[in-house]
């Protein structure tokens, strides 16, 4: 539940009623009715964690197309509709289509911080400049991020870098000759100095 909002003006900010005493941690996902993602916790303490919303100009999150599954990073605006720029310009971008976050898994075990396919919100307007090799589209959240009452925290997602001992370990290949998906790419040490006598 959420018993505080950020003071100011120029941040989007809310406190929870639950902390480490629950679970939470840094980082973990929040969300709000239907699935639609609100933001992620920034700091926490045995009962309470403070949630930074998607519409904080500090924030930013990977999104995807709906329909042609183009990526573009949304950033949090105060006026409302959030910014989702680097958009690839030979996409045709249609008003009124959803967006949710892209989930992208990076080589090396590194994942987006937020789950694939959360709902962000709907595409409200479309900036193209021919000139240019991507677009801008605005995008309405599809929750109302300054009048939250309830969140739920997902405390099973782990993104950013893998555990250490989850992370690519050896290059050896299974009986097929291939590397296990869990390899790829794979990391080797190399060879040791030689102690100089």
């Amino acid at each position: 539940m959420v018993i505080a909002r950020e003071s100011s003006e120029f941040r989007r900010i809310v406190t929870l009623d639950r902390g480490t005493d629950d679970e939470i941690e840094l980082g973990d996902v929040v969300v709000a009715a239907g699935g639609a993602v609100a933001g992620r916790v920034i700091e926490v303490g045995p009962t309470y964690s403070r949630v930074l919303l998607i519409s904080d100009p500090g924030s930013t999150v990977i999104g995807q197309l709906a329909t042609s599954a183009a990526t573009g990073e949304l950033i949090g605006q105060l006026g409302g509709s959030l910014i989702m720029s680097k958009i690839d310009s030979t996409i045709a971008v249609v008003l009124g289509e959803e967006v949710v976050t892209a989930g992208i898994e990076l080589a090396g075990g590194i994942r987006s911080p937020f789950p694939k396919g959360l709902v962000i919100g709907l595409v409200v307007d479309v900036v193209r400049d021919p000139n240019e090799v991507v677009q801008t589209a605005f995008v309405t959240p599809a929750i109302d991020l300054d009048h939250l009452e309830y969140l739920l925290v997902i405390l099973d997602y782990r993104g950013g870098l893998l555990p250490a001992d989850q992370l690519p370990t050896s290059c050896e290949p299974t009986e097929d000759g291939t590397l296990p998906d869990s390899e790829q790419p794979c990391s080797t040490v190399g060879p040791l100095p030689t102690p100089r006598p």
